[in-house]
C-alpha cells in the first residue's frame, strides 16, 4: 500500500460572503474525491499543472502564476500535484 500525500486547506478569511483558503499541495500529493457547495476561483501562487479528476475523466491543468480561474459549484473532482515540488492555491469560494 502507498501513501500519498493529502494537501491541506487552511481558512484564512470565514464571513457571510466569502471563505478565503490557502491549499497547499506537497509533491505528488493529491485532495481526495470532493464538490464544491460555492463556485469559486483559484489564484495559483506558482507555475505548475495539476491533473484534475472529474467523471469526464482526467485533465492537465496548466497554471501560471498569479493567472486566477473560475469553477462552478457541484463537480464532483480529486486535483493531485504530479510534480516533484510543492504547489500553493489561493481559493476564494463565493457564498
Amino acid at each position: 500500500m502507498t501513501n500519498i500525500p493529502l494537501f491541506t486547506l487552511t481558512n484564512q478569511i470565514e464571513n457571510d460572503r466569502v471563505s478565503v483558503n490557502h491549499l497547499f499541495f506537497p509533491a505528488k500529493g493529491h485532495t481526495q474525491w470532493h464538490r464544491h457547495e460555492n463556485d469559486y476561483v483559484i489564484v495559483p501562487m506558482e507555475d505548475a499543472l495539476l491533473i484534475m479528476e472529474s467523471n469526464e475523466g482526467p485533465k492537465d491543468v496548466h497554471l501560471k502564476r498569479g493567472e486566477c480561474y473560475y469553477r462552478e459549484k457541484g463537480v464532483e473532482h480529486n486535483v493531485t500535484n504530479p510534480n516533484d515540488f510543492d504547489v500553493v492555491l489561493i481559493e476564494i469560494e463565493i457564498k
